[in-house]
This record gives structure tokens, C-alpha cells and sequence, in this order.
């Protein structure tokens, strides 16, 4: 078996258990995409529809529908631009900063439970090198994006 694949076997193995049981929004009663809009404004602070929606990878009308299910719950508020009324910004409340604190709050939990009973060697290790899967991630996705602009600058 190539690295690539053992790779490939490791992420398929760990992201299924990680999202059901450390990362499963389903208990606050959102779902996956609600909870990372909510992670976006939280972290973020307010935007408007139309700036969230290339960040959750969606379209705007999409945003749109998670807003209001957000907006019902009481997690956000939406405002009129005052220089343009057509554009839309959602803030998180009150509420929904409380939210995002107690789901951040409860991962930290799970995951102690997960990590805790390891050396303190193992957990520096496991963090170093997830900043470097997140870096290589990152200039994937640049590289992509750069590609996407160059193919989109020929047509």
C-alpha cells in the first residue's frame, strides 16, 4: 500500500468518528452548515450574505436559507446596509455567541476525553503536525484557486 492511500485510509477513518462523536452539531438542535456559519460570524464577526457564502462554499441564496432557519432560532439578526438597503449583514446575538462558546466549550471536553491520557511529548507532537496538515491544505487550496483564476482569465 502506497503512502498516499494509507494517507487516504487514516483521514477516511479518523473524520467519521471525530464528526459523530466530538463535532456532531445535531445535539444543539443546528446543523453541520448552521453551526459553521455560526463559527464564521462568531469568530468573524457580522457579514453580509453575499461575502459568507464564497466562505461556507455555497451560494447566496443558500446562506440565505440558513440565515433564516439561524434568524427563527434566535442566533441571528439580519440588517440593511445603510449606504446600500439591498445588501443584507448577519450578526450573531447574544444567544448565539453564548452558543458558539458552549459547543467550543463541549468539543474542548470531548476531546480531553479523547487526548487527555496522553504524555505531554504526544500531544505537542499530534498539534505540530496537524499545523502541518493544515498548511499543506492551505497551499493546496491556494494553488487551486490560482489555477481556477488562470483557467477563468483564458476563456
Amino acid at each position: 500500500m502506497n503512502n498516499m492511500n494509507r494517507i487516504y485510509q487514516k483521514l477516511e477513518s479518523i473524520f467519521p468518528k471525530y464528526y459523530q462523536y466530538v463535532n456532531n452539531p445535531t445535539c444543539y438542535g443546528l446543523t453541520p452548515a448552521e453551526v459553521y456559519l455560526m463559527h464564521i460570524l462568531h469568530k468573524r464577526g457580522g457579514r453580509s450574505v453575499t461575502s459568507l457564502a464564497p466562505m461556507l462554499g455555497v451560494t447566496p441564496g443558500t446562506v440565505t436559507n440558513l440565515t433564516d432557519r439561524l434568524y427563527s432560532k434566535g442566533y441571528v439578526v439580519r440588517e440593511r446596509g445603510e449606504e446600500d438597503r439591498r445588501v443584507v449583514h448577519i450578526n450573531p446575538t447574544e444567544e448565539g455567541i453564548k452558543l458558539v462558546d458552549k459547543i467550543n466549550s463541549d468539543r474542548e471536553n470531548l476531546l480531553y476525553k479523547v487526548f487527555g491520557g496522553q504524555d505531554h511529548d504526544f500531544i505537542n507532537n499530534l498539534v505540530a503536525m496537524l499545523e502541518s496538515v493544515d498548511q499543506c491544505f492551505d497551499t493546496f487550496i491556494k494553488e487551486v484557486k490560482a489555477d481556477r483564476q488562470s483557467r477563468a482569465g483564458q476563456k
